[in-house]
C-alpha cells in the first residue's frame, strides 16, 4: 500500500467515526420508534431510502427546510411538520428533523425576537407600514399567552407579530441554509473527489498485484515445462 493510498484510508476512517458520532444524536433507522413525534412514521421511513440519504441532493433540501422552519413561529408543531416535509420533498430525514431543535426552551425567545427585528426591518424598506414593536418582555408576554391559550385577548396584534416575524424567519433561515449547503456541497466534493481517487489507487494496486501474480505463474510454469 503506497503512501497517499494509507493516508486516504486514514481521512476515510476518521469521515466515518466522525459521522457515526454525530448520528448518535440524530434518528436513525434503527433507533426512529424511540422518537414521540416520528413514531407512527417509523414502518413507512424505513422502507424510503433517501430519507437516509447524505448524498446533495437529499441533504440540501433538508438543510433549506429544516433552517426555515425550526426558525418560523411554529414552536411545538415542528417536529410533526418536519417529518412531513422530508417525505414530500424527498430529502434527509436525519438532518430536517434535528435542526427543529435550532429553536428550544434557551434559543427560542432570542430566535423569534431577532426574526422578528429581521422582518420588520425588510417591511421597513419596502413598505410605509405602521408596524407593531417589540421588545423582550412583550416577547414572552406573547408568548405567555399563547401557552395560555389567551390569543383572543389581541388577535390583531398577536397575527401582526406572528407575521412578520414568520418573515423574518424565513429570510433567515434562508441564509443559514445556503450557508451550511454552500459548506456541504464543497465538504461532498471534496469526500467524493477523495474517495474516487482511493478507489483508484486500490484498483491499481490490485491490477499490478494481479499481473505481478500472472507472471510469476507464467515463469513457474516455464520453469517446470520439459525441455525438449
Amino acid at each position: 500500500m503506497s503512501v497517499e493510498e494509507s493516508e486516504l484510508s486514514r481521512r476515510r476512517q476518521l469521515r466515518v467515526t466522525r459521522v457515526k458520532r454525530i448520528l448518535r444524536w440524530m434518528p436513525r433507522r434503527a433507533n426512529l420508534h424511540r422518537y414521540p413525534g416520528l413514531r407512527h412514521f417509523a414502518k413507512a421511513a424505513r422502507k424510503r431510502s433517501y430519507l437516509w440519504s447524505f448524498r446533495v441532493r437529499a441533504a440540501v433540501p433538508a438543510l433549506y427546510a429544516g433552517c426555515i422552519l425550526g426558525l418560523l413561529p411554529l414552536y411545538g408543531i415542528q417536529l410533526p411538520i418536519a417529518v412531513g416535509l422530508a417525505f414530500i420533498l424527498r430529502a434527509n430525514l436525519p438532518i430536517l428533523f434535528s435542526l427543529q431543535f435550532l429553536t428550544n426552551p434557551i434559543t427560542v425567545l432570542p430566535a423569534y425576537f431577532a426574526s422578528f427585528q429581521i422582518g420588520r426591518v425588510l417591511l421597513n424598506l419596502f413598505f410605509i407600514l405602521d408596524l407593531p414593536s417589540l421588545d423582550m418582555g412583550e416577547m414572552r408576554a406573547l408568548i405567555a399567552a399563547v401557552k395560555d391559550g389567551n390569543l383572543m385577548l389581541n388577535f390583531k396584534y398577536i397575527g401582526a407579530v406572528w407575521g412578520i416575524t414568520a418573515l423574518g424567519s424565513f429570510v433567515l433561515g434562508t441564509f443559514l441554509a445556503t450557508v451550511a449547503s454552500a459548506f456541504y456541497k464543497v465538504g461532498a466534493h471534496e469526500v467524493d473527489a477523495s474517495y474516487r481517487r482511493l478507489r483508484e489507487l486500490q484498483s491499481a494496486r490490485l491490477a499490478s498485484a494481479s499481473q505481478a501474480s500472472a507472471e510469476t505463474d507464467a515463469q513457474s510454469s516455464n520453469g517446470n515445462a520439459p525441455s525438449s
